[in-house]
């Protein structure tokens, strides 16, 4: 470990306990939840700057996208709050798998860097595959939770009644699991391609491919035309991840998670009760568990394309 890994360590664990902190005191963590962020920020500033300011990103997003229009979703679904407080499961939910590629990365490629495939002076091949797996897997996982997030923070606002992605003729309650809007699917993308777009351009040496030559050797900035494709390249991912990850989720919303209405409030309900209604899904999974799932499925996917995708 060098000693600029030490200071990203040290500085990460401040920020860290920073945004935890501030999350538990807004009310837009509970304490699990707080520990919880602290521990994966945490771990994620530890293996690169990018990779924490991805997650840091995709947290801040989605904790303000859930105070947009608060007292209406509070009108339309059970348990919404201002803060959107979430807990230790939701936490590592969105975001456990990506730590997890972030530290593989970390441990088997080295150190952060630009997308190599191929190999360079100091990686092997296969080190560079497995560390540009893990990258995109990273980009997927979280462009996956931003699009998923921001869907149905703002999706659930639409003017219009969202369809169920499995019967698009029939209109459901907004908030109903598997239900989607054009509102919602432009959200879920410019989620995920923004997730995308900052793992670009904060990649080790991107900026730096912008100052005075002097200051390029120093520090250690890579070529403009590498610079563009990192950020093409994973905004690109980002997007397939935030989008093509969304419809995943509403498609397992809709079949293995249940979805009841309240008759009497007019809301939808987290779990049945004696005045609700199941309106869709079969109870399966959880919602932390379909997220889980879709999650996995976007990284796992991003991983396996990796090698196909940088040569193409």
């Amino acid at each position: 470990m060098t000693a600029t890994d030490i200071l990203r360590t040290f500085l990460g664990v401040l920020l860290a306990k920073n945004i935890s902190s501030s999350g538990l005191k807004k009310g837009s963590l509970s304490q699990s939840g707080a520990l919880s962020a602290f521990l994966v920020a945490s771990l994620s500033l530890a293996t690169s700057w990018r990779n924490g300011i991805t997650l840091l990103a995709f947290y801040l997003t989605s904790s303000k996208l859930t105070r947009v229009g608060s007292n209406r979703k509070g009108k339309l679904e059970e348990g919404a709050t201002e803060g959107g407080e979430r807990g230790a499961m939701q936490v590592f939910a969105c975001s456990l798998i990506g730590v997890i590629c972030a530290s593989m990365r970390r441990i088997f490629a080295g150190s952060d860097g630009p997308l190599l495939l191929g190999g360079s002076a100091t990686t092997s091949p296969g080190a560079a595959l497995l560390g540009d797996r893990m990258t995109l897997a990273y980009v997927a996982f979280f462009s996956c939770c931003a699009g998923d997030t921001w869907a149905s923070e703002l999706g659930v606002l639409s003017k219009s009644l969202p369809r169920l992605i499995i019967k698009p003729w029939k209109k459901v309650p907004p908030g109903t699991n598997g239900g989607i809007s054009l509102v919602g699917l432009g959200a879920s993308a410019a989620g995920g391609m923004l997730m995308g777009s900052l793992h670009g351009i904060f990649v080790p040496g991107g900026i730096a491919s912008f100052l005075p030559f002097n200051w390029q050797s120093v520090l250690s900035a890579i070529s403009l035309s590498q610079f563009r494709r990192e950020v093409l390249v994973l905004t690109f991912v980002g997007f397939v991840g935030g989008f093509g990850g969304s419809l995943v989720d509403s498609l397992l919303g809709a079949t293995v998670q249940a979805t009841f209405y309240d008759e009497e409030t007019k809301k939808i309900a987290k779990r049945p009760g004696p005045t609700t209604t199941k309106v869709g899904g079969c109870g399966f999974l959880s919602n932390e568990m379909v997220n889980v799932v879709s999650t996995a499925i976007s990284a796992l996917v991003a991983a396996l394309v990796a090698q196909p995708l940088l040569n193409w």
